[in-house]
């Protein structure tokens, strides 16, 4: 099963619609409390993250987005690959017909599931750009969405509370069933902002899968990103909070 099938949460169905299922493991699931600040520490509490100062929204197009999202860089310097926008619509259309077909239990957190797959991304203009490394199994990938209704985007602002409401989540696909937990984490991004969790997936054919994932609104902007794979979670953490801050720099 693709992993986007395991994204719940806002248009983060985008990004994780591009890493596959066996992409590995975004590390240890035991970020502790004495992490070191920045290093992405499990968050004490679940208070929503402070909603950013009233500044002009700006509008792109998918070119533009494209544009911005092609002149970011992974941690090892290279260019991301940007998905070509009918591949994107593809993988969005998949993302949105699994995504009907899953039970979710609590049943009141399938609204939300669903939620952030449609209707909020119809008609917006989205760019994806990937990275992955062969040697570490490192995938990174964000995600750059504009004209999202200013409803949606409050949602995410509330992510946090709409996390501990959801926090362990049970899913079935057909044959497949997913037990998930997510675990907000903090001091990942240095955007104010930013929102981040890990998510921890097993999966009922013996599979397991831990992400990281971080978003934030910057001027109207949706940014998420997500990384997987790599030396271990902490390096996860530091390319996902580090690709959403550089994301967010370009966005003037």
């Amino acid at each position: 099963m693709n992993t986007s099938a395991l994204r719940i949460f806002g248009t983060t169905v985008l990004v994780a619609a591009t890493l596959s299922a066996c992409g590995g493991s975004a590390g240890s699931a035991g970020a502790g409390a004495n992490d070191a600040p920045g290093t992405g520490q499990v968050a004490a509490t679940t208070a929503a993250a402070p909603a950013p100062s009233a500044t002009p929204v700006r509008t792109y197009t998918q070119d533009e987005l494209a544009a911005l999202v092609g002149g970011l860089k992974d941690a090892q310097g290279n260019a991301l690959t940007v998905m070509p926008a009918i591949d994107l619509a593809a993988s969005l259309e998949q993302t949105k017909a699994a995504m009907r077909g899953m039970t979710v239990e609590p049943a009141e957190c399938s609204e939300q599931a669903l939620a952030g797959v449609a209707p909020s991304a119809d008609g917006a203009a989205v760019a994806v750009g990937t990275s992955t490394d062969a040697a570490s199994g490192a995938s990174t990938a964000v995600s750059m969405t504009s004209g999202l209704d200013e409803a949606f985007l409050a949602q995410i602002h509330d992510l946090a509370g709409q996390l501990k409401k959801c926090a362990t989540m049970s899913m079935t696909a057909g044959t497949i069933q997913l037990s998930t937990n997510l675990t907000l984490l903090e001091r990942v991004a240095a955007l104010p902002a930013a929102v981040a969790f890990r998510t921890d997936t097993k999966i009922s054919d013996g599979r397991q899968q831990s992400m990281i994932t971080v978003q934030a609104v910057q001027r109207g902007v949706l940014l998420s990103v997500v990384a997987s794979g790599g030396a271990s979670e902490q390096d996860a953490i530091a390319r996902a909070g580090a690709l959403l801050d550089s994301a967010a720099a370009l966005i003037k």
